[in-house]
């Protein structure tokens, strides 16, 4: 995980991949989810099992995105 900001309060699930210029920050990502390359997930957010962040994401405070979800590229949460 190359050029990452995980803080310790992340919980990641099993098999979760990170890729490079990924902010991570008091989040829970579930199982088998892919957060792709300048994605940034604040505290108190929620990622469920099997979902795939596309790049240049932004996931603010307090978002749940269930099991299953797929999230384009550029998306924006506010």
């Amino acid at each position: 995980m190359d050029f990452c900001r995980i803080s310790s309060d992340v919980k990641l699930g099993k098999d979760v991949k990170v890729f490079a210029f990924v902010n991570l920050y008091g989040c829970r990502i579930g199982d088998n989810t892919k957060v792709g390359t300048f994605v940034e997930i604040q505290k108190n957010a929620f990622i469920g099992a099997n979902c795939k962040i596309s790049s240049h994401t932004f996931v603010c405070e307090g978002v749940t995105i269930e099991d299953d979800v797929f999230i384009g590229h550029n998306v924006t949460f506010i």
